[in-house]
């Protein structure tokens, strides 16, 4: 049973600040001198178990308490973690063998092979685990995952096994060319067996049920207001970890958060489009591109939307420049296509968007046709659809715009908004309760497919249910390329394909914008697997 969903709320920081952004920020002198940082976040922590944690926040928080057996530098390459070097593998790329160095947990027990091979079982085999398909042939490939996910297999099938305490060996069931990638992701990391069996069901729900391994260890957590990581001195790296604390405050209002940044009660908040014109100028300011799609979800099963027309219609329609410009403003980007930009490079070198085409461009003229030729085909001269959307920005803000923009431009087109919880949209797309879905996806490892895997077939995330023989087919081509040229093009010639059929439709990649102290450095943003980490954050004077 997935236990782990909390909700939060909160509201910090009333005082109104009349001192300027630079001359306040940075200043958080009782923070500083007890060698902490705090940090505004919009949403709490939901699940502390990595066989159960999807969100962002939850993920960086695991990331940050427990190692996996690889991670990633502040420039994204994959370095040793738990590991101590990179796998050795087999000739015919089915055998990965890990060799790990000395590790405790903060209990004193070693971390040992067994932890992995538990925690791999574990997840595979729970059907509450949403992550458990990265184990199959739609992730990493390792032998027999797909058969255990379907209740085909025992876990004890699953192709991971203790060589001895230090030796980790996967099989897999066929070369997976970004296998290593997903090894620095947290649904990979290690769980000990022994603590997680004698804390049964409250295992990871608070502090004192947790464990660590990683370079800070979870010290409070209280629900919808606040969680404080401390550093982990029985980690194997201590020595490189550099501040004592890092506090994170759950302030789901960002203009709170900002004036906090500016008293210097907190060192980083993330800003939105009300807040970008106030401080873009200032030093403290930054931007990055973040690797999150925004994009519509169509639902099939609505006899509107299963016309191609009107799904054209609407996916032309979208003035993509007009939102990322004017209502996003926090350095979104316009999605060219279902794989975004600054995810992969291939085997050219060049990033995966560099090379492939640019699909649905707004093209508004060419939206009325298709919106009047699916009307006719339909036998109608008006459609109402839903809009099911996240109640927080960019969601709320990009869906405000839609809806507005769309109504204005496709004559007969209602649109009913449908605003939600994070965890209750999910919901919502799983029974398929909706007609349009603005929703996103993050990466979960450096590959198109993290992408394109989720409009195949039956594929769990696929809520629209879009389906297509020549698409699925071209999936798996790209999974048995004998080189990585040939897979690069197949990948590109698969993505065509559900492009052409306006499956999803492509809105924009969001963008970062934020406030960090001048004091503060080390704070990593990455644009695929675990959005932040804090392994290397330090305070300068």
């Amino acid at each position: 049973m997935n236990k782990k969903i909390k909700k939060l709320l909160v509201c910090l920081c009333s005082s109104v600040m009349a001192l300027s952004l630079v001359a306040c920020s940075g200043t958080n002198d009782s923070s500083s001198d007890e060698n902490t940082v705090t940090l505004a976040k919009e949403l709490d922590v939901i699940s502390m178990d990595s066989s159960y944690a999807t969100d962002g926040s939850s993920i960086e928080a695991i990331q940050a308490t427990i190692d996996g057996l690889l991670t990633v530098d502040a420039d994204g390459n994959l370095i040793p973690a738990l590991a101590k070097e990179k796998a050795k593998v087999s000739e015919d790329g089915l055998t990965y063998t890990y060799e790990l160095r000395d590790a405790k947990w903060d209990n004193g027990k070693a971390v040992t092979a067994n932890d992995f091979v538990y925690a791999w079982q574990r997840t595979v085999s729970n059907a509450d685990a949403e992550y458990n398909y990265l184990y199959g042939e739609d992730g990493a490939c390792i032998a027999n995952a797909d058969a255990i996910v379907a209740g085909d297999k025992k876990a004890s099938e699953l192709g991971v096994k203790a060589v001895n305490d230090t030796t980790l060996e996967v099989t897999l069931s066929k070369p997976c060319a970004y296998f290593e990638n997903l090894m620095s992701f947290p649904v990979f990391f290690p769980i000990n067996q022994e603590f997680a069996e004698e804390k049964g069901d409250q295992y990871a729900l608070t502090p004192e049920n947790m464990l660590s391994c990683g370079a800070y260890k979870m010290t409070s957590w209280e629900t919808g207001s606040k969680y404080v990581l401390e550093k982990n001195e029985s980690y194997y790296d201590a020595d490189s970890v550099k501040v004592d604390k890092l506090v994170f405050n759950v302030v789901k209002d960002l203009s709170s958060s900002a004036l906090a940044f500016e008293s210097g009660d907190v060192q980083f908040t993330k800003l939105n489009k009300d807040l970008v014109d106030k401080y873009k100028d200032a030093d403290e300011y930054s931007e990055v591109l973040e690797g999150y799609l925004w994009y519509f979800q169509y639902n099939f099963g609505n006899e509107y939307l299963a016309n191609e027309n009107i799904r054209k219609a609407i996916s032309l329609a979208i003035d993509k420049e007009d939102l990322v410009n004017n209502v996003l403003k926090d350095g979104s980007i316009v999605a060219k296509g279902f794989v975004p930009t600054a995810l992969a490079t291939g085997p050219d070198g060049k990033d995966y968007r560099e090379t492939a085409p640019s699909y649905m461009d707004t093209n508004i003229d060419e939206a009325k046709k298709c919106w009047e030729a699916g009307l006719k085909e339909l036998g109608v001269d008006s459609i109402s659809l839903n809009m099911l959307f996240d109640n927080a920005d960019p969601a709320k803000s990009a869906a405000e715009y839609l809806q507005s923009h769309l109504q204005s431009t496709l004559d007969g087109l209602t649109i009913e908004m449908v605003a939600q919880e994070k965890n209750n949209r999910i919901e919502m797309q799983k029974s398929r309760d909706f007609d349009i879905s603005l929703t996103r996806w993050g990466p979960d490892y450096a590959d198109p497919t993290t992408y394109l895997y989720l409009m195949t077939t039956g594929n769990s995330y696929n809520y629209g249910d879009y389906t297509n023989k020549e698409y699925d087919n071209k999936i798996n081509e790209a999974a048995d390329a004998k080189d990585a040229e040939t897979r690069w093009e197949l990948l590109k010639e698969a993505e065509g394909i559900c492009m052409d059929d306006y499956a999803v439709a492509p809105i924009f990649q969001v963008g970062g914008a934020s406030l960090v102290s001048k004091n503060v450095k080390g704070i990593e943003t990455h644009a695929v697997g675990v959005p932040y980490i804090y392994k290397n954050v330090e305070i300068v004077k």
